[in-house]
């Protein structure tokens, strides 16, 4: 599977970020396993492996990924997930985006709150999770 969209913005986005947009055909080959240069012709996994190197890069952001993840994590728990066309069960992330337009304390989706903004965000979505649990 090709990286997508989303994968090829971010890794762009990150580059600018970190000031390495000069180095992208050096970074992009050396995780490509020196098949290519271009971020579009990454494999999912490698695209996933840079973008993941690059957050490490940025404290802030790297605590934002974590922030997500806790949320993202505790609506796995709740079975907020789909199945996807090979039968396999993934999370619903518009679900959890429609929790957080509709009852999120800023009323935006997930990747639109801040560094700032997630901690209070995640508390509210432990309370929904705790509820969760008391009626298991």
């Amino acid at each position: 599977m090709m990286s997508t969209t989303a994968q090829i913005k971010k890794i762009y986005t990150l580059l600018g970020k970190h000031g390495l947009r000069d180095q992208k055909d050096s970074i992009v080959l050396s995780f490509s396993a020196g098949k290519t240069t271009k971020v579009s012709r990454m494999s999912f996994n490698e695209a996933a492996a840079l973008i993941g190197h690059l957050v490490s890069l940025d404290p802030e952001e790297n605590s934002i990924s974590k922030m997500r993840n806790k949320i993202l994590a505790m609506a796995h728990e709740m079975n907020w997930t789909k199945v996807t066309g090979n039968g396999v069960h993934a999370l619903d992330i518009e679900h959890v985006n429609n929790w957080c337009i509709s009852k999120g304390y800023l009323k935006k989706k997930l990747d639109d709150y801040t560094y700032s903004e997630l901690p209070k965000l995640v508390s509210q979505f432990e309370e929904v999770y705790k509820s969760y649990l008391k009626g298991v």
